[in-house]
């Protein structure tokens, strides 16, 4: 599979609920990036190509993917914010919030034992 559209597929995962993959894919290019410059994965590996992609040179294609990459850069502490902002901002107003945002009330610490 070509590298760029692995990345863009990468990126299109983390955007469906799996933001740690976008960390994944970052540190993963960067150390391949290090180690060689070849591509991320074997041609001969078992991917199918995607139909009617293209051809692109190398250049293209590297400049496709660092594309990605730098999306997946960005993307990552973002969404890592705004889940530590929820966080903190749950855990400050839960007096405020309803009670049906919680698993459990907190009158059933006797029931559950914590």
């Amino acid at each position: 599979m070509r590298t760029d559209i692995l990345s863009k597929r990468l990126f299109q995962a983390g955007c469906f609920g799996l933001p740690w993959l976008w960390i994944v894919h970052v540190l993963y290019w960067r150390g391949s990036r290090q180690e060689s410059t070849e591509a991320i994965l074997n041609p001969d590996d078992h991917f199918p190509e995607a139909e009617g992609a293209p051809e692109a040179t190398p250049e293209e294609i590297q400049q496709e993917a660092e594309k990605w990459v730098q999306r997946c850069q960005y993307s990552a502490p973002a969404a890592a914010s705004l889940w530590i902002g929820w966080i903190i901002a749950s855990q400050l107003l839960r007096d405020q919030l309803p009670a049906g945002w919680f698993m459990a009330s907190f009158d059933d610490s006797s029931v559950t034992g914590w």
